[in-house]
């Protein structure tokens, strides 16, 4: 048997489940101690050789998720190849952890603090040699505390967005805006969903990332200010994990009017695109992003985008490339009690329902501001872009490993 299953076998035969429940605060506050300590030890940042490793749940359906996905094809891309380490199967039972001292030119992780807490207790805090770096989503104005502190776990902090990089303005370690890269090739040729009417608009959430963040009510309301129930005009808001939250999606479903659909399915990837490629618009009318993966991914596929005028999704989206609502900041409100304090953005609910109408009447702006984003992410957002924004020592072991 695995150990560690022998351990968890013997604690749970060892103790009722009163006493394990009462004693786990404890245990796993001295297991983070331990994991901080061995982390901040020196780990040979400065001697290190071997690949280039990616540490992430590479087989989520989430941002962070992607992200580590997307770096490690845009170093293959570049020439560079990476070694992919899957946190997700690492967390399971703690099979994956390290017997022995394992060297990277760079452990790059994809993962924000608590997770990264747990993995580096998998894999082993002392076990990992080389210089580390920790990628780190994070949507509202400032991050934790405790997420500032344990920039101490890390040689170098990367940020998807400027945005994101100033809400951890203080952590124990550099801050580096490294946004995702985007892949020309991924949007080319996606065969559009059929239409169900003359304009067509689209958004797309998880529940799990904060329906009150990503504020599809917004873009009902906007969207039914522009258009009423005029079945001429049809939106589709696809979702997933609503399951989850069953009274947040009964409520959305009860704002929606005849002419705005809303799915709950978890779709293969090729499915979403071609939902997005088929859309007269993507509306993102969020409180708040720490970059804004899907109206990136609009704009890839040529796709006009109304967004909020706030947060990260402003480091690769302008007045001149997309149709921008201003916004009020406002205290945060959060039903599912995902984010809570500080403040995020109100869009503007008639600013953006005056955008709707004007794409609908106005063909040449929709192709004009569809070329434009498909431009801006081709010019900011493609792996070329992307690696010129890494360290320097990131950048020499990339070389040095293309090269062999």
């Amino acid at each position: 048997m695995n150990p560690v299953r022998a351990a968890r076998s013997l604690w749970r035969a060892a103790l009722p489940a009163p006493i394990r429940r009462l004693a786990a605060p404890v245990l796993n506050h001295a297991l983070q101690t331990y994991v901080r300590a061995g982390a901040r030890a020196p780990h040979g940042a400065d001697r290190a050789e071997g690949p280039i490793k990616i540490v992430g749940y590479f087989s989520g359906a989430h941002g962070i998720a992607a992200s580590a996905r997307l770096a490690a094809r845009a170093f293959e891309a570049l020439g560079t190849p990476v070694e992919r380490i899957d946190a997700a199967d690492a967390r399971l039972d703690w099979s994956g952890r390290l017997q022995t001292p394992v060297s990277a030119s760079a452990w790059i992780f994809h993962l924000n603090p608590p997770e990264l807490l747990a993995t580096l207790a998998c894999l082993g805090p002392r076990q990992l040699v080389g210089p580390r770096y920790g990628y780190w989503a994070w949507e509202l104005p400032r991050a934790p505390g405790r997420w500032l502190k344990d920039g101490s776990l890390v040689d170098e902090i990367w940020a998807p967005s400027r945005y994101t990089a100033h809400a951890l303005h203080g952590a124990a370690a550099p801050v580096r805006v490294v946004p995702h890269p985007f892949f020309a090739e991924d949007y080319a040729g996606t065969i559009p969903a059929p239409r169900r009417a003359a304009f067509q608009a689209v958004s797309l959430f998880d529940f799990n990332s904060s329906s009150a963040r990503k504020n599809p009510q917004g873009a009902i309301a906007a969207f039914a200010r522009a258009f009423g129930d005029d079945p001429d005009c049809a939106f589709t808001i696809k979702t997933q994990n609503g399951a989850h939250f069953p009274g947040v999606l009964a409520s959305l479903r009860a704002q929606a009017p005849a002419n705005v659909r809303i799915i709950d399915e978890v779709w293969p990837y090729a499915d979403v695109k071609a939902l997005i490629a088929g859309a007269d618009v993507l509306v993102s009318l969020h409180r708040a992003e720490g970059f804004g993966l899907t109206p990136a991914e609009a704009m890839a596929l040529g796709v006009p985008v109304l967004a909020t005028a706030f947060s990260g999704n402003t480091d690769f989206m302008d007045e001149t490339c997309a149709l921008m609502a201003p916004f009020r900041l406002v205290p945060v409100e959060d039903p599912q009690g995902i984010y809570r304090g500080q403040t995020w953005a109100e869009p503007d609910i008639d600013t953006a329902a005056a955008a709707l109408v004007r794409l609908r009447e106005d063909p040449d702006l929709r192709a004009r501001l569809g070329e434009a984003g498909k431009a801006r992410v081709a010019q900011q957002l493609s792996p070329e872009a992307w690696f010129r924004t890494l360290p320097d020592a990131v950048k020499q072991a990339a070389l040095k490993a293309r090269a062999s």
